[in-house]
């Protein structure tokens, strides 16, 4: 029988599209998905952009359970430095016999998985194309060889041209102009022309969130270096946890049967 496969979700693959997906069977693979440290720390990012992300990846979870995926889903206040450390907590559980990931869209990431991750796992490790992109990184490296300059311009009109987005059909861009940049240079003033239009921030969470971020006490708190707000209830370096319900406790590690 066939050794089973660990799958790894990121964060901003919440598809079930995905290449990795298509190529895992599950009843025999299992999934894993993580919070951890530093995929949410290498770069400042606002307290309510995490909570959304955790909340998203957390349904996401609970979505692949009922269509009969194994999923191993690890939550930021098990303490978790990076994602390599959760698929190696997964697989001392099992006799893997391959990772499989799409490839991820974060250069540092991707690196990491082709240049570390195998000796550090002891495991083969699989990137599969992501298939959500219009453009290929083959394709993208084959337009930019030879070129002085990458200038996005020409490679926007490239994708145009080659998909038919946009485009008319004696090959010229709808209306006439590839772009209206040209309109679009006045300088930000620092007002609110959406004042009217916003949603308060005291709007009360959809129902039946399941999660919402709270100031916690001392115990099993998390700190992050910077909030990205200029709140007095955020300031940087506030301890915070997420705390949730079902469908995806954030207590311990859940998985199904």
């Amino acid at each position: 029988m066939p050794r089973p496969r660990l799958i790894l979700i990121l964060g901003d693959q919440l598809s079930t599209d995905l290449a990795s997906l298509a190529e895992g069977d599950p009843a025999r693979d299992r999934v894993v998905m993580a919070e951890v440290r530093e995929e949410a720390g290498y770069v400042p990012h606002h307290r309510k952009k995490l909570a959304f992300l955790f909340s998203a990846m957390r349904h996401f979870a609970a979505r692949l359970r009922r269509q009969g995926w194994r999923v191993d889903y690890y939550s930021l206040d098990q303490g978790l430095e990076d994602l390599c450390e959760a698929v190696l907590a997964s697989a001392r559980e099992l006799d893997v016999g391959e990772l499989l990931v799409t490839e991820p869209g974060e250069y540092r990431l991707r690196e990491a998985m082709k240049r570390r991750w195998p000796q550090r796992l002891s495991l083969s490790v699989r990137l599969l194309e992501d298939r959500r992109f219009l453009c290929t990184a083959e394709a993208f490296r084959g337009w930019a060889a030879g070129r002085k300059q990458l200038r996005m311009e020409f490679f926007y009109r490239e994708m145009r041209r080659h998909t038919g987005l946009l485009m008319e059909p004696d090959g010229e861009p709808v209306g006439g102009r590839w772009n209206f940049d040209a309109d679009n240079r006045k300088r930000y003033n620092g007002g609110r022309p959406c004042r009217a239009r916003c949603v308060s921030s005291r709007t009360p969470p959809p129902a039946g969130s399941s999660s919402r971020w709270r100031k916690p006490g001392r115990t099993g708190s998390a700190t992050w270096s910077r909030s990205g707000s200029r709140s007095p209830k955020a300031r940087p370096g506030t301890p915070l946890s997420i705390s949730s319900t079902t469908p995806c406790p954030a207590s311990a590690i859940t998985r199904t049967p």
